[in-house]
């Protein structure tokens, strides 16, 4: 007889694992043949657009290189978006002069504005997007060209003086013709410069940023009478310097919560103040005016995460007569008493404990009658008829619930806990007042 030869289950998994090996590669080497093939088509198509761009500007005459809005004003768009085979392409144009060094730099060369710089960049986006510039060198016709106006030197630095490369830079200014609306990108040490700026007084608003960094702008008197930094006055044949700080953002992660002796227990949905130290400048009556001020609610938890923050020196308030609730201290670090204002650093998050007390307060502890451990998620309520009040709360891990504020009065107690006998009763509360109660097991 001849022997039966067959498949294990072994070779059967070990077949089907080299099955799956070998589709994954074949499916993978696909994927990215399409991804080659997409981004070949899009690029090509975006090395399109781009170089009809650098033709219109090649064909325009020298005045009118610029784009609408932009300094130097021009005739070229800033920003389009254009459709191709179905894609979508972000097409922006920049303009700027540029300071040749053949004849001396800034501030030495009085005449910086040599020649114009043409950079398109086009973007797509999708599965395979990506993006491409072109750039292209547009002289006059003469050795040097009079740009008229005036020049502006913007400098971008970050906390520590370092200039910021790449920065945002928004300018605008609706009180010249043609009106100025205009993004830039500052160089690699954070500087732009402007030449052929429209003379104006104390009319170009200007925004540095940069994404996940702060913002830092000029203001106008109409949002604070006397700004420490006004819009930037322009005037012809002299030099207007503009500096900005920016830094990566932070963030608080802030608890309210009663005192370390009660064992820090949560208080939720408190309301309070945070306000920084930096001032933009000051009001008709000479109060400072802050960059930074504004209003939260912690959750039912007693936490909120506040992000987005500049580094600068912040301080926490909270509102006595509206909340019922004293801010006797602050902890950053968490177990470490703090004194206001807390500092904050770039790219940095900080932990902040904001502990509130009131004149009355009732924190009841729910535990098992046998094993003395806490009980968690316990319905705890008290209430009062008379006062209108009627809160119920679940107990936390530790098996508390905090009850705060309160006005002096007698309570009725409800607690209640899945597998456990309700409990009830009644409490005086006056001052700082603290029960536990053992649960009783259900029959």
């Amino acid at each position: 007889m001849f022997p039966k030869n067959g498949f294990t289950f072994i070779d059967i998994l070990i077949g089907a694992a080299l099955l799956i090996i070998v589709f994954t590669g074949i499916l993978g080497a696909y994927q990215l043949g399409m991804k080659v093939v997409g981004q070949s088509k899009a690029r090509t198509t975006a090395i399109a657009l781009a170089n009809q761009k650098i033709e219109m500007a090649r064909n325009l005459s020298y005045q009118g290189v610029g784009t609408i809005g932009g300094i130097p004003a021009g005739q070229l768009n800033e920003t389009e978006i254009i459709t191709r085979n179905g894609a979508a392409y972000t097409v922006k144009t920049t303009v700027v002069y540029i300071d040749d060094s053949l004849d001396g730099l800034i501030p030495a060369d009085a005449q910086p504005s040599d020649y114009k710089r043409v950079k398109v960049k086009v973007s797509w986006q999708g599965q395979f997007g990506g993006g491409l510039a072109l750039l292209t060198d547009v002289a006059p016709k003469e050795i040097w060209s009079e740009a008229g106006g005036g020049m502006i030197l913007i400098s971008v630095f970050d906390a520590e003086g370092i200039g910021v490369p790449q920065a945002n830079i928004s300018i605008t200014n609706s009180a010249v013709n043609p009106a100025i609306n205009a993004w830039y990108l500052a160089d690699n040490n954070g500087n732009l410069v402007l030449p052929g700026a429209p003379t104006s007084n104390e009319n170009y608003q200007i925004t540095a940023s940069k994404a996940g960094f702060s913002t830092d702008r000029t203001y106008g008197a109409e949002e604070t009478t006397n700004p420490l930094k006004p819009h930037v006055s322009v005037y012809d044949g002299r030099l207007a310097e503009a500096s900005f700080s920016i830094d990566e953002t932070g963030s608080f992660s802030v608890r309210t919560s009663g005192a370390k002796e009660q064992g820090y227990p949560a208080i939720p949905n408190v309301p309070f103040a945070l306000r920084g130290a930096k001032i933009i400048g000051t009001d008709a009556q000479g109060a400072a005016v802050y960059k930074y001020s504004d209003n939260f609610l912690t959750n039912n938890d007693g936490e909120l995460n506040v992000g987005n923050l500049e580094w600068d020196s912040y301080s926490f308030t909270v509102n006595k007569l509206a909340t019922g609730f004293d801010l006797i201290g602050a902890e950053s670090p968490l177990a470490t008493t703090s004194t206001q204002p807390i500092d904050l650093l770039p790219n940095i998050s900080r932990e902040v404990r904001l502990i509130l007390k009131a004149e009355n307060s009732f924190l009841v502890t729910v535990k098992d009658e046998v094993s003395l451990q806490p009980i968690f998620g316990a319905s705890i309520r008290i209430f009062n008829a008379g006062l209108g009040y009627d809160e119920t709360y679940p107990s936390d891990e530790n098996g508390r619930a905090f009850f705060i504020p309160l006005e002096a009065a007698t309570y009725n107690l409800e607690i209640g806990a899945s597998g456990y006998q309700i409990y009830t009763g009644n409490i005086f509360v006056s001052g700082d007042k603290a029960l536990t109660v053992n649960l009783v097991a259900s029959p």
